[in-house]
């Protein structure tokens, strides 16, 4: 067995922590841990269920305990491989476990491939970072022609690993789970429901969602998370009277279990795991037409202009009034993910990064 330390900001809601979760869980030859920068997060509760122990290395963001408890841990810990996702733990975690260890480093970068989002101030950092890493773990091509490019990152050292997906975790609800999901959330049986799941943050674009609901009468639309933008997007959602903002959600089962159509209205992405839980669970998906989320979908959804509220709501409409349609891409986009994004194969080859590392 191949003894990982997973490094990671936090493991509040977010793509990269929901990656984390189903690449540990799915790693036959890995054993891993996971050690937390600051906090636990709700992804902490649902590793430990699963047997995997996790270090909160600072109970919060200041004082800063990580900066000694880090080095202490990789020190002790014996492990055969260190692998840092999100920026923190890239930019702060790994020099500091290059300075106590000479434990193989591993980056994952789970980030958009656009530079518009990630901006010129954080490649110098992102670039001197990787010069501590053996391996860059890339979701997507994109976001390897983006290192290669824009960060100097060797095309040796980069692998491309799309992210992976549990499908007997997130599968299509029956009509029970349906009926308690809807009931669970406030939601009628009869309505027709579009929802959208991530971090409350700018970049996923969640407020143009009220524009699209006043375009979309007799449609409910609800949206899981929290994050920076919860405070305003109540306001907003509060006015459309039709939008749901149901904060944390601690079971993603359940909450696309209530749903008929999945929504991304974001501006960026890479390989977004929702819109893969969504394929999973059997939904259709109405998405931004961005490199990952195009490249994830192939033909299984419907693309649309970024921030575009009259296309989203026309595809929506569309779907509203066409249950086999609904019905086709949901059962193609639960095949591709079987085929492409399982999560076994996806554990399987970040296993064998370690491997060519070790």
């Amino acid at each position: 067995m191949i003894r990982v330390l997973h490094i990671i900001d936090h493991l509040g809601l977010g793509g990269a922590q929901s990656a984390l979760v189903t690449m540990v869980r799915n790693a036959a030859s890995v054993k891993a841990e996971v050690a937390v920068m600051h906090g636990r997060g709700i992804f902490a509760d649902e590793l430990e269920r699963g047997g995997v122990k996790v270090h909160v290395l600072s109970q919060s963001k200041w004082p800063p305990s990580y900066i000694f408890n880090l080095p202490k841990l990789v020190r002790a810990g014996g492990y055969d491989v260190l692998h840092f996702h999100l920026q923190g733990a890239n930019w702060l975690g790994k020099p500091l476990c290059a300075l106590v260890s000479r434990t193989p480093r591993v980056a994952h970068d789970h980030s958009s491939a656009d530079l518009r989002f990630r901006g010129w101030l954080s490649l110098p950092p992102d670039g001197i970072a990787h010069l501590f890493s053996h391996r860059v773990v890339a979701v997507s091509q994109g976001v390897a022609d983006f290192l290669s490019r824009y960060e100097a990152v060797p095309r040796e050292k980069i692998r491309v690993v799309a992210n992976g997906v549990d499908t007997d975790c997130f599968r299509p609800a029956s009509n029970a789970e349906r009926r308690h999901a809807r009931e669970f959330f406030g939601l009628g049986a009869d309505d027709f429901v579009v929802g959208g799941l991530g971090r409350l943050a700018p970049e996923k674009n969640f407020e143009l969602l009220a524009d699209v609901s006043a375009r979309c009468p007799g449609v409910r639309f609800i949206v899981g998370g929290a994050g920076p933008e919860e405070a305003m997007l109540r306001r907003v959602f509060e006015k459309s009277g039709d939008c749901l903002l149901a904060g944390r959600i601690d079971d993603r089962v359940k909450f696309y279990a209530a749903l008929d159509v999945f929504v991304l209205p974001s501006l960026h992405e890479a390989l977004p795991m929702t819109v893969l839980e969504a394929m999973a669970s059997g939904l259709p998906v109405v998405a931004s037409n961005l490199e990952g989320v195009a490249s994830a979908l192939g033909d299984c959804g419907l693309l649309v202009t970024p921030g575009n509220a009259e296309e989203t709501a026309a595809e929506i409409r569309a779907l509203q009034g066409d249950f086999e349609r609904r019905h086709a891409l949901g059962a193609r986009a639960r095949m591709r993910v079987e085929e492409h994004f399982g999560a076994s194969a996806a554990a399987e080859g970040i296993a064998a990064v370690y491997r060519g590392i070790l």
